[in-house]
């Protein structure tokens, strides 16, 4: 519209009256619609004796006359008439209209909008205009479809129901969402007279009845992992213990202190490099935190990021690869100095360790490793990480092979070369209990061969450290302790049916109270974590676990055993090295008679005539091959076992596990001439011939591995190709071949097939032949799952979907990785930088716990 002017006297030509703002609006031709002055509501004022008008109109009405009279004689040019925009809904008009009372005031009229605004629909977040569905407002909207719908002053609004929002035509209103929330956000003080009453809404019917929540296998196992993850990541966080950052702060002034020949301003340097190395680790772990949440959400794979080169060896917990890190566009340039490093990367399928109930000894393990960090006698980790199927774990690669490499190669060692092993493997297995941890699986194939020559001790699949977060028992708890206060029952499968068990609160919480918190367990005010780190650690190990040849009879017998199971396999690896064979290996009845060898060690040990050993080397061989209590290791142990000496060894860590415990073997006779501070620095008897950075064949098999991913079960064979493969034996031998074939087996069912079929009277090739067709067309046998939750068939699938994604938060780490130049100060806790490879920062090892 354009402004309205006085049309009488009152001003001179030329001058301006001042403005106020008024509400119009265009008709639906576009045109602006005036209303006669008696229905408007803002009337000038025509004399200051007019009482019929409210005071308020009054004092505004004589202020902008005051206003008008002090700006007439300010403007010299004539208003000129303006197009306003068409989406403002407010104008204005001179002030000449209010002191002219016969002037017509112009007003807004939306005709498109036939009721008043409806809800705000606060899920899209914009403003939506719905007409009310009650047959009153209809019809009011009808009679009244060029009137304003403004309620009046005094007049509340009828309740608003809860259909309107949404209401079918809910829609249409919604087309006009911009117009609608400039309307709504702007107040309104035109109104029309003729207006009729506003409807009144249907008021709001709330239901009082609220669904009872049912919960199910999922909420358990959900809350189960929430409450395992805080639990472990709080347990760290608070644990009060010196950070890793903290202590590479603590090495790098050290270093600076011992470097006198730097000036003040290369000291800052290197400061500022150390900061910026700190800055990129903590961005590179954040984006694998990253990128392990959305692989658990299948949006990303962080295995992608390394390449094949070729699978290393193959177990049951799944397959080790040789892989090399591909280019990251993404990564800083600390990483593109390293972007084609060669590394070892172990993949633990989640399926089969949840099965059987693993997920202690994979925290276990992974924990190990990471308070591992700077030792020079543990294989070092990388990173690791996880997905959907698998766990990763990223270790430096050991070119050099395992050490039962080199027992097969040369068979027998000389007691010299044996000796200087020996050492190093003493010097590995203290370092894991420097930091309080058991191996408990002690073998030659746990120890590799860096690319110097030099040993260092891996695969801590089995380690104990007695920690309530390595404690399957723990994670059993949380979860069976919600089954039976909610009140679920899990059948099982076949077997727990037959056998008739129920889910009982004592059935799985009652075997060990060391996780189900009671009044008599502490106080109510003292604090989760507290109760824990008291009463659920473990001082000694039970399980019965290793490998049967190196076993400890303490650890056989199922009893409660410490640290001092590892020395008893040492002596078995060097009696191994010296003789060819393990001294308690039965020929005949398997690993059970080794066990029982083991057991009866005071009669079954002995040493061969040939080859000659000397008899300190046998002596120390028979000090260690002894019961725990007399065992040659550490006189603190034998103290602790005496209650009235106890006190003097006491671990107030609560674990019974005391670092540097070798001190009697290393100052037995036969170690005389070694120097054990510096044996790190020597050159070992065996240096690894290697070609490449990628070289492996030190770990060349006869046979090529397979790598798990790529050997998918497919069909049972057909009973015509069964057939077809024994065409060439008679007919009594292809019924037993076939009874062999449908039974399922294991290894020791295999074993037990295999020697049925060398009592066959037939050539050794026709058996060989036989064998190899068991093992391909005979079915393995399944192993039962250890937890009931996976051995109940209805349950089964669910729960392990969960535990694949929700089992091992927490799981990712990347190991702290400096450039070149940080890590040039030539001290004790560096390692000097040498071409082609980053430079390694030692440190005192950290315990996590």
């Amino acid at each position: 519209m354009k402004r309205a002017h006085s049309k009488t006297g009152g001003r001179r030509p030329g001058s301006v009256s001042p403005e106020i703002e008024i509400p119009e609006a265009v008709s639906e031709h576009g045109t602006v619609n005036r209303v006669p002055s008696k229905c408007a509501m803002l009337t000038p004022p025509t004399s200051p004796e007019d009482n019929s008008r409210p005071s308020k109109l009054r004092r505004h009405g004589s202020k902008l006359i005051t206003a008008l009279r002090s700006l007439r004689n300010s403007v010299s040019t004539a208003s000129i008439a303006e197009i306003s925009p068409p989406m403002s809904p407010i104008r204005r008009f001179s002030a000449a209209a209010i002191l002219k009372p016969h002037e017509e005031p112009t007003v807004v009229r939306r005709t498109q909008f036939k009721s008043r605004p409806s809800l705000i629909s606060l899920d899209k977040g914009v403003l939506e205009i719905t007409p009310e569905g009650s047959p009153s407002t209809s019809a009011e909207s009808s009679r009244n479809s060029g009137k304003s719908s403004i309620p009046r002053p005094g007049d509340s609004t009828g309740k608003t129901s809860l259909d309107s929002k949404f209401s079918s035509k809910s829609k249409v209103g919604s087309q006009h969402s911009s117009e609608n929330r400039k309307v709504a956000t702007k107040h309104t003080t035109v109104r029309d007279c003729c207006s009729s009453e506003i409807p009144i809404l249907a008021p709001i019917v709330e239901s009082q009845e609220t669904p009872e929540p049912v919960p199910t296998i999922v909420t358990v196992e959900r809350a189960a992992a929430a409450k395992v993850f805080f639990e472990t990541h709080y347990n760290h966080a608070t644990s009060g213990m010196l950070t890793p950052r903290s202590i590479r702060r603590r090495q790098l002034e050290g270093a600076l202190y011992y470097e006198p020949n730097l000036s003040p301003t290369e000291q800052d340097e290197k400061r500022r490099a150390w900061a910026q190395d700190e800055t990129d680790h903590l961005r590179e772990t954040r984006v694998m935190k990253v990128r392990a949440g959305n692989a658990l959400r299948g949006k990303d794979t962080t295995s992608t990021r390394y390449e094949v080169v070729k699978v290393l060896g193959k177990g049951s917990f799944g397959v080790v690869r040789l892989v090399r890190e591909k280019v990251d566009k993404t990564s800083t340039s600390c990483d593109q100095d390293n972007k084609r490093e060669i590394y070892a990367m172990k993949v633990i399928r989640k399926s089969d360790m949840l099965r059987n109930s693993q997920e202690g000894h994979l925290r276990a393990e992974r924990d190990f490793l990471v308070a591992a960090e700077g030792s020079r006698w543990v294989v070092p980790l990388i990173a690791s990480f996880q997905d959907l199927n698998n766990l990763y774990l990223v270790m430096e690669y050991m070119p050099g092979g395992d050490f039962l490499g080199l027992l097969i190669r040369d068979n027998v060692l000389s007691e010299a070369i044996t000796k200087w092993y020996i050492a190093e493997m003493i010097v590995c297995i203290e370092e894991a209990h420097s930091l309080r941890w058991i191996h408990r699986d002690v073998k030659p194939d746990n120890f590799l061969i860096s690319a110097s020559g030099h040993l260092k001790i891996s695969d801590f699949g089995l380690a104990f450290d007695g920690h309530w977060s390595h404690d399957q028992a723990y994670f059993n708890n949380h979860r069976y302790s919600l089954l039976y206060k909610l009140g679920i029952n899990v059948d099982g499968d076949t077997i727990d049916v037959k056998e008739g068990r129920m889910l009982a609160h004592n059935t799985y919480t009652g075997k060990d109270k060391r996780h189900e918190r009671a009044s008599s367990n502490g106080t109510d005010s003292e604090g989760i974590l507290n109760w824990r780190n008291r009463y659920g650690n473990r001082t000694l190990a039970r399980s019965v676990v290793g490998t049967s040849q190196y076993m400890a009879p303490e650890v056989v017998r199922g009893d409660l055993y410490d640290a001092r199971c590892d020395w008893w396999s040492v002596a078995v690896i060097l009696y191994e090295c010296l003789y060819g064979h393990t001294p308690f290996l039965a020929e005949e009845g398997g690993r059970q008679q080794t066990k029982l060898n083991i057991l009866d060690h005071k009669n079954t040990f002995n040493f061969p005539h040939k080859p000659i050993v000397s008899k300190r080397c046998q002596d120390l061989i028979r000090s260690i091959i002894q019961d725990k209590s007399t065992r040659l290791c550490s006189r603190r142990y034998r103290m602790k076992d005496h209650p009235s000496t106890s006190h003097h060894v006491q671990d107030y860590a609560g674990r019974h596990v005391f670092p540097n415990d070798a001190e009697e073997i290393k100052a037995h006779k036969w170690f005389r001439d070694i120097q054990w501070d510096r044996l790190h620095m020597m050159v070992p008897p065996f240096v690894p011939n290697i070609k490449s950075v990628d070289d492996t064949h030190y770990f060349d098999e006869e046979d090529p591995i397979s790598d798990f991913s790529e050997s998918i079960s497919g069909p049972p064979p057909t009973p015509d190709e069964i057939s077809d493969a024994l065409r060439p034996f008679n007919r009594e031998i292809q019924v037993l071949a076939k009874s062999f074939v449908e039974r399922p087996h294991d290894s020791v069912k295999l074993r037990k097939v295999e020697r049925e079929i060398d009592a066959f009277a037939m050539c050794d090739e026709q058996k060989e032949y036989l064998k190899a067709f068991v093992k391909h067309y005979g079915r393995k046998e399944k192993k039962r799952p250890r937890d009931r939750l996976l051995r109940d068939k209805d349950t089964a699938p669910k729960v392990l979907e969960l535990r694949k994604r929700g089992a091992f938060l927490g799981y990712t780490y990347r190991r702290f990785r400096p450039n070149r130049e940080t890590g040039s100060i030539g001290h004790g806790s560096f390692a000097g930088s040498t071409s082609g490879k980053r430079a390694v920062w030692h440190r005192t090892r950290l315990s996590i716990h």
